[in-house]
């Protein structure tokens, strides 16, 4: 049984502009699941409970293996 978990419509709405490279560097990864990752290697930018969040390479490649189905309210 795959684990889902919803996003609010809400979010199509967010202005997603993405920092100039310098500001990329010097943020860190803010995975809402793992919250000792300080990795500065950016790879993108997820929406979470209204809030935009950079998610670094390592946890994005752990949060898109898993078996999760992402969704809408």
């Amino acid at each position: 049984m795959r684990k889902r978990s919803r996003l609010p419509r809400s979010t199509d709405e967010f202005n997603l502009d993405v920092p100039d490279t310098q500001m990329r560097d010097s943020e860190t990864c803010m995975n809402p699941w793992n919250g000792k990752c300080s990795n500065t290697d950016i790879a993108l930018y997820i929406v979470f409970k209204g809030n935009r969040l950079p998610i670094c390479r390592k946890c994005w490649e752990e949060i898109s293996s898993k078996d999760i189905e992402w969704m809408y309210d």
